[in-house]
C-alpha cells in the first residue's frame, strides 16, 4: 500500500471509528515508546541558550552522545480516567506477543478496565504493532469481552488523532527538564514512573474527550485538518 492509498484508508477508518464512538462510549488507547538516559533525542534538549556563546563551557555546547546509548521501553494505556500503570520493558528486544499479553493486557489493561470502565461503555484502540494483534491477544480480549478496533479498521499513521502521542511529548519534557540525565536504566525508570504520576489529570481528560471531534474532522476535512 503506497502513501496515497494509506491516507485514503486512514481517512475511511477514521469515519468508521467515529461512528463507533458516536454513542458516547469512551476510548482507551495504548502505545509504546523508548526513552534514553540522556534525552538527546528530545527537542527541548537539543539546543542551548546563552547571551555570549564564546564564554559557554564546551560541555554545554558539545554534548557527547553514546553511539549505542542504553534505553528502556515504556508501555502506557490512557483514557479520560487517566493512566493506570506503566509497564517498563528493559530488554533490548521489542515487546513480543507473549510479553504484551502478560505484562500489558493481563496485568495492566484488564485491571484498568475493571477499575474505571466496568460499565462496559468503552472501546479499546490499540497501537498497530504486530504483537498487539497477535492471535493470542485477540483471543484474550474476546474472552474478556473487551471491544476493540479490528486491525483492518484501525487508522494507520494518525498520531494527530491519538492524544497519547502528545502525552509522550509532555512526559519527555518533564523527565528531561533542565537537561536532566539518568545515571543508569534503573535511575531512568524511577524518574519515568515519578513524572508519569505528575501528569495533569484535567489535561489528560480534555485531550481524550477531544478524540471524537478529531476523528470527525479527519474523516470529513482530511487527515491534516487537526494538525
Amino acid at each position: 500500500m503506497n502513501s496515497e492509498e494509506q491516507e485514503k484508508q486512514a481517512k475511511k477508518n477514521c469515519g468508521k471509528l467515529y461512528r463507533k464512538v458516536l454513542t458516547g462510549c469512551e476510548i482507551i488507547m495504548d502505545d509504546e515508546k523508548y526513552f534514553t538516559l540522556s534525552g538527546n533525542n528530545v527537542s527541548c534538549n537539543r539546543y542551548f541558550y546563552s547571551t555570549n556563546p564564546a564564554t559557554t563551557p564546551p560541555n554545554i555546547k558539545f554534548r557527547k552522545k553514546a553511539k549505542f546509548e542504553p534505553k528502556v521501553m515504556i508501555w502506557m494505556a490512557i483514557s479520560t480516567k487517566g493512566i493506570f500503570d506503566v509497564y517498563v520493558h528493559k530488554s533490548k528486544l521489542g515487546v513480543d506477543q507473549k510479553t504484551y499479553l502478560q505484562e500489558c493486557i493481563n496485568k495492566r489493561l484488564i485491571p484498568f478496565i475493571d477499575k474505571y470502565h466496568y460499565d462496559g461503555n468503552y472501546l479499546f484502540w490499540p497501537d498497530l504493532a504486530s504483537s498487539h494483534y497477535s492471535k493470542v491477544v485477540q483471543e484474550r480480549l474476546n474472552q474478556k469481552n473487551i471491544p476493540f478496533i479490528s486491525r483492518n479498521d484501525n487508522p494507520p499513521n494518525v498520531p494527530q488523532g491519538r492524544p497519547i502521542e502528545r502525552v509522550w511529548s509532555i512526559l519527555e519534557q518533564k523527565i528531561y527538564a533542565n537537561n536532566w540525565e539518568a545515571k543508569n536504566a534503573d535511575h531512568l525508570i524511577r524518574r519515568i514512573k515519578q513524572k508519569a504520576k505528575e501528569l495533569d489529570q484535567p489535561t489528560l481528560q480534555a485531550m481524550m474527550e477531544g478524540v471524537r471531534k478529531k476523528l470527525w474532522s479527519m474523516w470529513r476535512d482530511g487527515l491534516y485538518s487537526v494538525c
